[in-house]
């Protein structure tokens, strides 16, 4: 369920960032996700360090997300420079997962493409906030990454752990 929410908060968010929707329409998705997912982490425990890392972060990554929507200031460093903790944290959550299991699991995979998505957004808002064409870039690839995880989460009941 944990990646399911973070597909849900990444799809919503690089909707907004490509510039598809409005900022007040995107914070109500994304905060209503963000918040399942702070209570999930604060009341159920994740199963492996990865997944801890995203769980952890992903709900407050989703908040401050959640605000700068909200502000319609998307572009802030602030964001930027948590978007980066975010990123660093999906990538140490990788390592010790790798280092207790050499297999890739799917929230491994998930922290992968979370971390170079969220290194892609910190470029994006904290060291180019200018380029509106990066900018509308990344905000796609997020939305391709985002549905990419809610399919990695659904995969094993949905075909049979036939994908991964």
């Amino acid at each position: 369920m944990e990646l399911v929410l973070l597909g849900a908060i990444f799809v919503t968010y690089g909707w907004y960032w490509g510039g598809v929707t409005e900022a007040r329409t995107t914070a109500y998705a994304m905060g209503v996700a963000s918040l399942i997912l702070g209570f999930t982490a604060a009341f159920d425990a994740p199963s492996t360090v990865a997944m801890g890392s995203l769980v952890g972060l992903g709900a407050v990554y989703g908040i401050l997300a959640t605000a700068n929507a909200w502000n319609e200031s998307a572009q802030d460093r602030t964001y930027g420079l948590f978007a980066l903790f975010f990123g660093l944290a999906a990538f140490l959550g990788l390592a010790a997962d790798l280092e207790a299991n050499p297999d890739m699991t799917d929230a491994g995979l998930a922290a992968l493409l979370i971390g170079g998505t969220m290194v892609m957004h910190f470029i994006a808002a904290a060291l180019v906030p200018a380029n509106k064409g990066f900018k509308a870039l990344v905000g796609w690839v997020t939305l391709i990454v985002g549905a990419v995880i809610a399919i990695i989460a659904f995969a094993p009941e949905a075909f049979g752990n036939t994908i991964l």
